[in-house]
């Protein structure tokens, strides 16, 4: 053996000793002294301590970022809710309005009827004057005017009411029906009994195929009559009520009272105007 390096105790003793190529040294290797017999061991130790020390300096940093304080400013900012905008409600005229008004356009109308020279003879009756809301202080509505052989008319008017103030008018046109009067004036009577209350005063109309409706008047469709029906159910029997109508796609003001058919004992009239003027009649059953 020539070649100096460590190796075991050949007198069979813990550790390895020293061969410096003539004779064996007494001292034994110090415990960190790197082996040259099991060079890739040392080598695995060699690589396994920095990958521990590096672990362990990684899970450090994170353990700090965790429990490191957060300051005020990193804090999350929690959302403030927008304050909900407050709405206005807009004054919408009640039906007291309405009804008040409807009464003072009723006398109002009257009057110019009583005192217009070609009109006043024919004795002409406001009988009922029924309006709503279209917006703000502005109604639109249907006045019933009855002539002398008990014919009642209806006759769309726009009322604006504005405090004590109220002011109406009517369509051009809106009181043709009185020429047939002034044709052949009638003597004046009293008011005839309602159709309603004597049956041998029947209004003809055709029964529509829903059987639930009718019309009176040529420029009237079934299917303007069905819309009516509903629009009347839907507002819980009011007087005056709007219905569109899905052949004119237009919306009309109708006015519904009762009425007693030879189809039907108990019914509703509903009458309004078309844009031209012309009656627009359905009945409900």
């Amino acid at each position: 053996m020539s070649t100096p390096g460590w190796f075991p105790d050949p007198s069979g003793g813990p550790g390895n000793r020293y061969w410096n190529g003539h004779e064996w040294e007494e001292a034994s290797p110090p415990a960190d002294f790197p082996d040259e017999q099991h060079p890739k061991e040392q080598s695995k130790k060699r690589l396994l301590v920095p990958a521990l020390v590096g672990l362990v300096g990684l899970m450090g940093g994170i353990l700090l970022v965790l429990l490191w304080p957060q300051s005020e400013t990193s804090e999350p900012s929690v959302p403030t809710p927008a304050a909900s905008p407050t709405s206005t409600p807009t004054s919408t005229p009640t039906g007291s309005v309405a009804e008040s008004a409807a009464a003072i356009v009723k006398e109002s109308m009257q009057r110019d009827l009583d005192n217009d020279p070609n009109l006043g003879k024919l004795g002409l009756r406001v009988v009922d004057v029924g309006l709503i809301n279209k917006v703000g202080n502005e109604y639109k509505g249907i006045a019933s005017i009855r002539t002398l052989d008990g014919v009642i008319h209806d006759v769309a008017i726009d009322v604006t009411a504005d405090g004590n103030d109220v002011i109406w008018e009517t369509a051009p046109g809106a009181f043709l029906f009185v020429l047939d009067q002034t044709a052949s004036p009638a003597p004046r009577k009293p008011p005839p009994v309602p159709p309603s209350a004597a049956p041998d005063s029947f209004e003809d109309f055709t029964l529509c195929p829903s059987g639930l409706t009718g019309v009176a008047s040529e420029d009237t469709s079934c299917a303007f009559a069905d819309s009516v029906r509903r629009a009347w159910y839907s507002s819980q029997g009011a007087v005056t009520i709007t219905a569109y109508s899905p052949v004119t796609r237009q919306e009309y003001t109708m006015r519904c009272v009762p009425a007693t058919t030879t189809a039907w004992p108990d019914a509703k009239r509903c009458s309004g105007r078309n844009s031209f003027g012309a009656n627009l009649v359905v009945y409900i059953k």
